[in-house]
């Protein structure tokens, strides 16, 4: 009875299988959810992920992991992507909050080292069907997804046949399944206290409310959130505000025909985040780091202020940005899944989805380090370096928001002597030159916090040898840019979006010993994509006191211009990204066939495979060519004002970059397994993956005249055999998987030929990598009171062979000259051992939960030279739940119990300006005790959730 029930509830299914979220409100009930768990296994429930239909997890032969409403209850989760750390074989770095976070499985790090990049090879599903059916660089599945009070279960299938799904994902797919409809109401509410202090941080309030018809074969349910959060670090205002809004209507159905349902669900997401991993802490050294006075663990190092107007480019007029306001994320989405089962054999399914998904980009960027004697921080910074106002002696002054004047320094060019040295009271050297040189900058006032901070630099060897043979080495930083440090900034400023249109639509045959399904999918999309570069600055840098100083040159005769606008912004020409407007129609076509096949009690056959079609066709513009008149200060730049020198290099398109392009591209994935049962509580399967995943990034793949003669893709190939032992009765069950993965990658690189104008593909280009290893999990009831759920992972990934393309259009042209170097070793960010364990235990009204997650060392980099790691991780989070007041549930949750430290992410002060082949791993080997950025792991917090149904 309850594998029927579970069955009609996931019976909705396609190749990636989505599932009906709508189940009868009078099926739900049939049974609690506790006594459902204590009666039924995990390998006995039926899964629709990466299957070609509903299917008990045992014969579908794939590497699975389930979270129900109970998992997901124990402890707070921060994010959908917190979730999925409970699962074996997957890696989620999730300090970045809520959303932005990287996702990986099985050791498959490469192309995901980025939170714009972060699903890379995993797809994330909402109801079945893809959240974005198209990602490309800062356009990702998790920007898109929040988990609520809705969500019911999440299922995970690695490898195998997530290949033959549809959501062009040969990694791994998550399904994130809506629960059903169910009559009445419940609110919760949850309360976060972050940081060292543990001030009050997270509010958060969800709802749902459901009705049901007395038959109870139609309904209706409404649920929702709303939060606002500052986070462990307190930089004055909410750094994630906003909610969710969603509409669950169904209707079951009889005729003659048979019998089926409609489910439809109506999403408005709209959620704006904070990027937390460029805020890092500043110490000496990154082993034992010894914190730098003044910069705690949770340094506000968020910008105040920092407004600016920029041009439109793409239209006349301009347009104003926030630097502090985040990232918005808003979806709006309608999608109808539909089931019919006929009185016979045969099954039909289909789904469709439309959607209108937008991320509006506004943020800062902490560049680095750099002292007020440095061009970094002066001349080149604000493009003086183009425009030659530096060839005419004078001081740039700084002054804070408050309008006094906190810096200031001479520039000394043409045979001038301004100012005396503050530090020392000797008088500034004399520079003959008429140009800029390096000894022209000296500091003559300096009231900034922080002034005295040293970046501890020394002399530094390049491991790289020379064209001689020798190994180069320098002094680093040079003189004195290692004081009176400023904080170099930069604005994102960036607008993309998509319309989609999804839909699949699945018959399937059911004999006494066999099924077949077949099916097609397809996916359409309106891609836009457009980035501003905006403007650059310096701020003042400390805890709580980031804010761009507004800078200006006074000449020696009295002249002033201004150096950056009200928001502390200049040079608009530079900034993050270049400008681009661009634009993609993109349309897939996937027909897919799959057959199971079970001749008796002991063997499971089953197989699928699938046919990607893929047309593109784009669109883009490119403005990176400076105006005409930058390098004259007579020209006034966009305000006509030959004084304000912040506007007079800005961008004009390029008309050579002017690019369109039509490609398309067919690839076939399939998926073989074979499953021997030893008996009811015993399997062990094998399967077999041939899979290509397509080129990522469609929108702005096509963006110069070199790319052109880049395919479509495919952009990476997978190869993978699985070895798996499942087990289990109502009591212990789970499942063992062995694999090797062999995978490589493609970017198409491209060269200018001896022409000088055409270009050429490199050969060899596909990087060639192996991941191997066993992921495991159970869950064991050992007494009727007591639950262990352990999840443990084991990678050995190697790099077999990195090209890198040397000298190509350096010492000529053409392919002469092309000299590769080929890269082998440890499987960067990788790390060999994954663990994760959950024990719960229940006392009359109380459970106690606690749960151990442990990430071995990883290496940062494939390079041989660069012996960087990212240390161990290690933590332990406690919750108990009290359920002794009716229809209540009250938890206290404590993360990261021990307030155990770790270095998720480090970098270097010393970074830039590094003599001919020292690297930034030189420094860090060589200079182990000099400044350092470092991102550590959350500290202790504190939750409190009060969960009411009525």
């Amino acid at each position: 009875m309850v594998l029927a029930l579970v069955a009609g509830a996931s019976a909705l299914s396609a190749p990636s299988a989505y599932a009906q979220t709508a189940t009868p409100p009078k099926a739900a009930a049939a049974k609690p959810a506790a006594q459902d768990n204590s009666e039924i296994s995990t390998v006995d429930q039926v899964i629709v992920t990466g299957v070609m239909a509903g299917t008990a997890a045992k014969k579908a032969n794939v590497s699975f992991s389930v979270l129900d409403e109970d998992d997901m209850s124990k402890f707070t989760p921060i994010s959908a992507d917190d979730m999925l750390r409970d699962m074996p074989g997957v890696v989620v770095e999730s300090n970045d909050g809520v959303a932005r976070n990287e996702v990986f499985t099985r050791g498959m790090t490469i192309g995901t080292g980025a939170n714009t990049s972060g699903y890379f090879w995993t797809t994330i599903l909402e109801d079945g069907l893809p959240v974005v059916p198209f990602k490309f660089s800062g356009f990702q599945d998790g920007y898109f997804y929040r988990a609520d009070i809705s969500t019911s279960r999440v299922e995970s299938v690695r490898g195998g046949s997530s290949a033959t799904g549809v959501t062009t994902s040969v990694g791994s797919t998550f399904n994130y399944i809506t629960g059903a409809v169910r009559p009445g109401g419940v609110i919760q509410t949850r309360l976060g206290f972050e940081g060292e202090d543990l001030h009050l941080s997270w509010k958060q309030v969800d709802g749902a409310y459901g009705w049901v018809n007395k038959a109870g074969v139609a309904g209706v349910g409404v649920s929702g959130f709303y939060r606002r959060s500052n986070g462990q670090v307190d930089p004055g205002w909410d750094l994630n505000h906003g909610g969710q809004f969603k509409v669950n209507l169904y209707k079951e159905y009889q005729g003659a025909g048979g019998s089926g349902a409609f489910n439809v669900i109506l999403k408005h997401l709209d959620d704006t985040n904070a990027e937390l991993t460029t805020f890092q802490q500043p110490t000496y050294g990154y082993q034992d780091a010894q914190e730098i006075p003044g910069f705690g663990r949770d340094v506000n190092l968020f910008m105040n202020g920092g407004e600016q107007t920029v041009p439109n480019y793409f239209k006349p007029g301009g347009h104003t940005l926030d630097p502090s306001a985040g990232y918005r994320y808003k979806q709006d989405a309608i999608s109808l899944n539909w089931r019919h089962d006929t009185d016979g054999a045969w099954g039909f399914t289909g789904a469709l989805r439309v959607q209108k998904s937008d991320y509006r980009g506004q943020s800062y960027k902490p560049q680095g380090l750099a002292s007020l004697a440095s061009a970094a921080a002066t001349r080149e910074r604000f493009g003086l370096n183009i425009d030659n106002l530096d060839r005419t002696p004078g001081y740039y002054e700084f002054y804070n928001a408050a309008g006094a004047l906190v810096a200031r320094v001479a520039n000394n060019v043409a045979g001038s002597q301004l100012g005396t040295n503050y530090r020392t009271g000797a008088a500034c050297p004399r520079v003959t030159a008429t140009t800029w040189q390096t000894n022209s900058l000296c500091i003559v006032a300096n009231s900034l916090p922080n002034r005295d901070i040293d970046m501890r630099g020394g002399l530094v060897t390049a491991t790289i040898p020379s064209a001689n043979g020798g190994f180069n080495s320098g002094v680093v930083p040079v003189g004195s840019a290692s004081q009176d440090l400023v904080l170099q900034t930069r604005a994102e400023d960036n607008d993309r979006g998509s319309k989609d249109f999804m839909g699949n639509f699945t018959a399937s045959y059911h004999g006494e010993s066999y099924g077949l399904n077949f099916g097609v999918y397809v996916a359409r999309s309106h891609q836009a994509n457009d980035n501003w570069a905006n403007g650059l600055g310096v701020s003042a840098w400390a805890d709580g006191q980031v804010q761009n100083l507004n800078v200006k040159y006074v000449t020696a005769s009295g002249t002033t211009y201004q150096l950056t606008d009200a928001g502390g912004w200049g040079s608009y020409g530079s900034g993050l990204f270049t400008t681009v407007s661009q634009r993609a129609k993109i349309l897939e076509v996937s027909p897919y066939a799959g057959f199971n096949w079970s001749p008796g009690k002991h063997w499971d056959f089953n197989g699928s495979i699938k046919y990607q079609h893929f047309n593109a066709k784009t669109y883009s513009e490119t403005w990176d060519t400076r105006n005409a008149g930058a390098a004259s200060l007579t020209n006034g730049g966009l305000d006509g004002d030959p004084l304000t020198v912040y506007d007079n290099v800005y961008m004009t398109q390029t008309a050579s970059k002017v690019i369109r392009a039509d490609r398309a591209l067919g690839v076939v994935d399939y998926s073989v397994s074979a499953g021997y049962n030893f008996n009811a509580k015993h399997k062990i399967y094998y399967r077999y993956t041939d899979a290509k995943q397509p080129a990522a990034g469609v929108i702005n793949r096509y963006s110069t005249v070199a790319a052109l003669v880049r395919p479509l893709g495919p952009t990476a190939f997978i190869k993978g055999h699985e070895l798996a032992y499942t087990f289990g009765d109502r009591k212990f069950n789970g499942q063992v998987t062995a694999f090797y993965q062999s995978f490589a990658v493609n970017d198409y690189p491209t060269a200018v030929d001896t022409d000088n104008v055409s270009t050429y593909l490199l050969p060899e280009n596909f990087n060639t990598y192996f991941t191997r290893g066993i992921e495991s999990w159970a869950k064991w009831r050992i007494t009727r009171n007591l639950e262990w759920s352990p999840s443990v992972t084991y990678l050995n990934g190697k790099t077999t062979a990195a090209y890198n393309w040397l000298n190509t259009g350096a010492n000529g042209l053409g392919a002469a000259d092309d000299v590769l170097r080929v890269d082998a070793g440890i499987l960067a960010r990788s790390p060999k051992w994954t663990v994760s364990n959950t024990v719960s235990y229940r006392y009359k009204d109380f459970r106690f939960n606690v749960r151990h997650r442990f990430m071995d060392e990883r290496k940062l980099n494939t390079n041989a030279l660069d012996h960087r790691f990212l240390p161990k991780q290690d933590n332990v989070d406690v919750s108990v739940q009290y359920e002794g007041l009716a229809k209540t549930k009250v938890t206290v949750d404590v993360r990261n119990l021990f307030d155990t430290q770790y270095v998720s992410a480090y970098d270097p002060m010393i970074s830039s300006n590094l003599p001919a082949n020292v690297q930034v791993y030189d420094v860090v080997a060589q200079l182990p005790e000099s400044g350092y950025l470092l991102k550590r792991n959350a500290p202790r917090s504190v939750w409190l959730t009060v969960r009411k149904e009525f």
